[in-house]
């Protein structure tokens, strides 16, 4: 599952933009409108660039646009 938060105006260094991923209830991954990247957050979502070297690139590039 993901969960897509928009704020309109943030405050108190929170984000204005942030996605998270959850696998069975075990946060893997976030987004944010501040580090503009998704970052893998589980060791097991890491080891995906053995795999997929341009993966994160790719659902960084997904999520920048949805944050538009």
């Amino acid at each position: 599952q993901y969960f897509y938060t928009a704020v309109s105006e943030p405050n108190q260094g929170l984000p204005q933009f942030i996605t998270v991923g959850y696998v069975d209830g075990h946060l893997f991954s976030q987004y944010d409108s501040i580090t503009r990247r998704e970052q893998p957050l589980a060791p097991w979502i890491k080891k995906v660039d053995n795999d997929d070297p341009q993966y994160w690139d790719r659902q960084t590039q997904i999520l920048q646009n949805n944050e538009q």
